[in-house]
């Protein structure tokens, strides 16, 4: 993904295109995407914070394995404490939260650590960029997820504690049931990436 900024709010997926199967494949609910959204946000954020610290005390040769052993840790200390909060979200994540080691976001992450300036070439602290990316791909997880599951099947999952997630109903039928499918995310996405591309295109950096 670009380290150009946009004139609008980063988005590691719309922007990017970066991590879009997982996120579809994780987000069929409220709060399947609230969780793993989070999940991504948290652990971006960790690596943020201790991977240049890694990197400056381990040999240049061990660094890559180094920091993504440090991911895989984040991403495994998550997934134990969303089963302790609540082994039905847990397991409708399945696989996807132990992945987060080596989502799009995390990924971007650590590419921005090999840099051990804290401040990026346009002044903002390098942290802050990543605070603001992940908390744009929480939101967008979210609404991903909120999205297929009200308007394909006319509910929302609240992520609530415990083996049973409150669920709130608005319809007694599903409305477009294709939605939650994965081809529906790919299409809601495809909405959503048009409407982001749009709202950033006039207020955007043009390359000379």
């Amino acid at each position: 993904m670009s380290e150009l900024r946009e004139g609008f709010v980063p988005n590691p997926i719309l922007a990017g295109l970066v991590g879009i199967c997982p996120l579809i494949a994780a987000s069929r609910t409220l709060a399947e995407g609230a969780v793993y959204g989070l999940g991504a946000a948290l652990i971006a954020l960790g690596l943020g914070a201790l991977a240049p610290p890694a990197r400056s005390a381990i040999p240049e040769r061990l660094q890559a394995p180094a920091t993504l052993a440090l991911s895989a840790a984040l991403a495994l200390s998550y997934a134990f404490c969303v089963k302790a909060y609540s082994s039905t979200i847990a397991s409708s994540l399945w696989l996807y939260l132990p992945l987060l080691a080596v989502s799009g976001l995390s990924l971007s992450t650590l590419r921005r650590s090999a840099n051990l300036e804290r401040i990026g070439p346009d002044g903002r602290s390098r942290l802050a960029d990543i605070a603001l990316e992940a908390l744009m791909f929480l939101i967008l997880a979210a609404v991903v997820g909120s999205l297929r599951e009200l308007l394909g099947l006319g509910v929302l999952t609240l992520p609530t504690p415990g083996i049973s997630p409150q669920r709130l109903v608005f319809s007694d039928f599903p409305p477009l049931r294709i939605l939650v499918s994965p081809a529906g995310g790919f299409i809601l996405l495809g909405f959503l990436v048009a409407a982001y591309s749009a709202i950033v295109k006039p207020g955007g950096r043009r390359n000379p």
